[in-house]
């Protein structure tokens, strides 16, 4: 069974990364051609499918409680809606592309990424028998670690460190969402919005961008963005009672970006949560 549920999980995200290449038309995944770049777009349409329903085949065959089924199938199903209607406003906006906000970046990052690290720890939650509050707490540890783990790709796409470039491909990016705000009004804005419009290549405008990017710290912003919500996710484990579960979740953050912890937030993540209280992020236990 445990088995099956990992599988059915690698199912999911493969056939997401299979339709995701075809909707952004990369033509590269794991420094390999894409599915659709080597054999055509219907047959990578179909192969997505096919894993999108072998997921849920091997989810249906798991020997476990019905109740705790159906709340598996409703589990995935979720993170299903979730990812594609934040990739809907992601298509949306590429008809007519306009700049975004940071909080508009990290709204679509919260509907595109956050659901897939849910959908994998809630359904070996569910498989375990965890209470209700372990599941909360998996909720907003998911949301959290999907938003910094989306602006980190945004950052090695600045870097050169990622296989595709939101950057250069002109996707929604948090680093151009800084960099617009940030711009000095007249020439740096009209370029930076000109880059969100795609009116321009960025290749074409390279060294121009990479100056405005340095000079305003567009960077140094970003990664204290994404170190806040780093520390989110840690924050969100100082309630789970099972110690084992917190010590691998904790390792997962530590896997990922590495052992540097901040207390601090900044002005675009304490205007997100505001909502839902105050958002002075503490040490972790």
């Amino acid at each position: 069974d445990l088995r099956r549920l990992a599988v059915a999980v690698e199912c999911f995200h493969k056939a997401s990364l299979v339709h995701d290449d075809i909707e952004d038309g990369d033509a590269e995944r794991y420094g390999e051609k894409t599915l659709h770049a080597e054999h055509g777009v219907p047959v990578a349409l179909n192969v997505g499918d096919l894993l999108l329903g072998e997921g849920y085949r091997l989810i249906s065959e798991l020997e476990v409680d019905g109740e705790v089924k159906g709340r598996m199938l409703a589990q995935a199903a979720q993170g299903h809606v979730t990812l594609s209607r934040g990739q809907g406003a992601e298509l949306c906006w590429a008809r007519r592309p306009e700049p975004l906000t940071s909080l508009q970046v990290l709204e679509i990052f919260r509907r595109k990424t956050a659901p897939a690290f849910e959908v994998a720890l809630r359904l070996g939650a569910l498989s375990a028998g965890a209470d209700e509050a372990t599941h909360a707490i998996l909720s907003e540890y998911s949301e959290s670690l999907g938003i910094a783990y989306q602006i980190r790709d945004d950052l090695e796409d600045f870097t050169g460190e990622s296989d595709s470039n939101d950057l250069a491909d002109l996707r929604p990016s948090l680093i151009l969402a800084i960099a617009h705000k940030r711009a000095e009004d007249g020439r740096e804005k009209d370029l930076i919005a000109s880059l969100w419009r795609r009116e321009v290549r960025f290749e074409d405008v390279r060294d121009e961008v990479l100056r405005i990017l340095s000079e305003r710290g567009v960077a140094a912003k970003a990664r204290e963005l994404r170190d806040a919500y780093e520390q989110q996710a840690i924050n969100a484990l100082r309630t789970l009672t099972n110690p084992t579960l917190k010590g691998l979740l904790r390792r997962v953050v530590g896997k990922i970006f590495g052992n540097d912890l901040i207390e601090g937030y900044c002005g675009e993540f304490e205007a997100r949560n505001a909502a839902g209280g105050a958002a002075g992020a503490q040490p972790a236990p």
